[in-house]
């Protein structure tokens, strides 16, 4: 077998994925994967934002050549708490806002819980006096939770008429055709207030959080359809370590297509716990997840909330997780560290995008085998497997050198430099500098010779980016500079379905409405230069 040579980390990782099954088409279809494909890809949000940051934050990442599928509109959205209702002085046009992100082909999650705060006495009087609160026990109708935004009381679930009153108050926002809710962790603290009027008894509180989670996963899909989903913690042990991974864990394995793990702080040390907790949804075989890349909290000693370094290898770390999202208290917009920064979280995220007819492969193996897509070999240096056929070592500590010790059994070579090739079982003393990562591609896996196939064609300066890919709508193609193209789309069986001559130009759009859907390979050429990219149309 001739190995070459690749040393340019863009193109190598560009095209290490573009290739990854241009012979098997993945099927992304709803009807065969209940998950949809946008799960795979890169989400951003805010702590607190309002309609023009929310919209800003994502035209700023596609201005900055980042691509963005999903946004997170955190609290506070609402007129009070989990009242469903927006704030008009924070978001006077909703409707318009999710317009307007849906034609940017840009889905929106709306951050809910399920209790309702006693500073909003219309909701709050009206469960009380129709009995939809959880107790302390059969005689208490006076205890309240303490939570991170004020006090208030837990719905009972288990009663169909809060249910249907609660189905109520949700549909005002999904009439506005979101797309999905972030639901956060107030559940937890059915530990103080256990008792369901409705039941009669006390009740579990995993259970308790599988219902409430259970209500808002398939009341949105009987709603607005099997592409929605919801949000929400897998494992979250808050840092401290426990035996049983099921006394850390929220929601249930089959609504966790796109699970994040809590809130960390932003240094090394929140990384190292955030990997913890997907170590132990591992255990627990969730099958999808990942972090508040840079952590969710700041970290005091840093101006910007996280120094630039912990920001880029946990955005790098993210990247080769399956849920990759970005955002929490003070700055996580990579742009806003510096330019370096900002390209190397392109680079990784455009790597995260060619990584998504893998992941959807490999989540289907995942799911018929009820196990993670994301599995760890080893909890003392959180060394984990995406998929079968790449291996990742994340750092945890600052600096450039890191101990790998790679899986037994196969030899694994290094994405960035494929002459670097390691024997499986082995251990190596590496250093990788900031803008590269120990992340390894199984040798004589079929992931690996498509690259070797293809690579020697391509010459390592030149470049087209494509944005959205996958594609529900048009896709923007931005050329290296303004010059004369042949632009030729063929399917997976060799067919041209279109071939142009573009004369003098930097761009140039792929139009929806006149392909079917389907896989297709781009070849974009010049006199002395080719690039290739597979393509998928939804």
């Amino acid at each position: 077998m001739k190995y070459f040579t690749f040393k340019t980390p863009i193109l190598f990782t560009t095209l290490l994925f573009s290739f990854i099954y241009t012979k098997a088409q993945p099927d992304t279809s709803l009807q065969t994967t209940p998950w949809p494909e946008w799960v795979f890809h890169h989400w951003v949000w805010e702590d607190e934002s309002t309609q023009q940051s929310a919209t800003n934050l994502v035209d700023d990442y596609i201005q900055n050549g980042i691509p963005v599928g999903a946004i997170i509109i955190d609290s506070p959205w609402e007129t009070g708490y989990n009242t469903f209702e927006f704030d008009t002085t924070l978001y006077p046009d909703p409707q318009g806002m999710i317009d307007y992100l849906h034609s940017k082909d840009v889905r929106i999650l709306m951050w809910i819980t399920g209790i309702i705060n006693i500073d909003e006495p219309t909701l709050f009087n009206y469960a009380k006096t129709n009995n939809y609160f959880m107790r302390k026990d059969a005689q208490d109708d006076s205890t309240l939770v303490k939570w991170w935004k004020g006090e208030g009381r837990l719905i009972d679930f288990y009663n169909p008429a809060a249910v249907t009153w609660w189905k109520g108050l949700m549909q005002k926002t999904l009439d506005l055709g979101i797309d999905g809710w972030k639901c956060d962790g107030t559940d937890y603290s059915v530990v103080s207030t256990p008792y369901s009027p409705y039941l009669g008894k006390n009740v579990n509180r995993l259970n308790y959080s599988y219902t409430y989670y259970d209500l808002f996963f398939n009341t949105t899909r009987e709603v607005l359809g099997k592409d929605r989903i919801i949000t929400a913690r897998p494992i979250d042990n808050y840092g401290f370590d426990i035996g049983d991974s099921s006394l850390a864990a929220f929601s249930r394995v089959e609504t966790s297509f796109a699970a994040w793990v809590g809130d960390q702080d932003g240094t090394f040390e929140g990384l190292g716990k955030a990997l913890n907790n997907m170590y132990h949804s591992d255990q627990m075989n969730y099958f999808s997840f990942g972090s508040d890349i840079g952590g969710y909290r700041d970290d005091p000693k840093s101006p910007l909330g996280r120094s630039k370094e912990v920001f880029i290898r946990w955005a790098q770390m993210g990247s080769l997780c399956p849920f990759m999202e970005n955002g929490g208290s003070g700055e996580h917009r990579p742009w806003a560290f510096d330019s370096e920064t900002r390209d190397i979280y392109k680079k990784f995220t455009k790597l995260h995008y060619d990584l998504i007819p893998y992941l959807m492969e490999e989540g289907k193996k995942a799911w018929n085998g009820k196990h993670s897509i994301m599995q760890f070999e080893s909890k003392s240096d959180y060394s984990y497997k995406l998929g079968s056929e790449l291996f990742v070592t994340p750092f945890l500590v600052s600096g450039t050198s890191i101990n790998v010790n790679f899986p037994t059994g196969d030899d694994w070579v290094y994405v960035f430099d494929s002459t670097k090739v390691y024997t499986g079982g082995s251990s190596q003393s590496l250093t990788f500098p900031l803008d590269e990562f120990p992340v390894f591609v199984k040798k004589g896996s079929k992931l690996f010779y498509d690259i070797v196939a293809s690579i020697d064609n391509h010459n390592t300066n030149f470049r087209v980016d494509l944005f959205p890919n996958p594609s529900t709508g048009d896709i923007s193609i931005t050329l290296p500079k303004s010059t004369n193209y042949s632009i030729t789309l063929t399917d997976l069986t060799g067919r041209v379905v279109r071939m142009e001559n573009v004369i003098n130009t930097s761009s140039y759009l792929l139009k929806r409405n006149e392909l079917a859907n389907g896989v297709y390979n781009l070849t974009v050429s010049t006199n002395t230069e080719t690039f290739t990219k597979k393509v998928i149309l939804q």
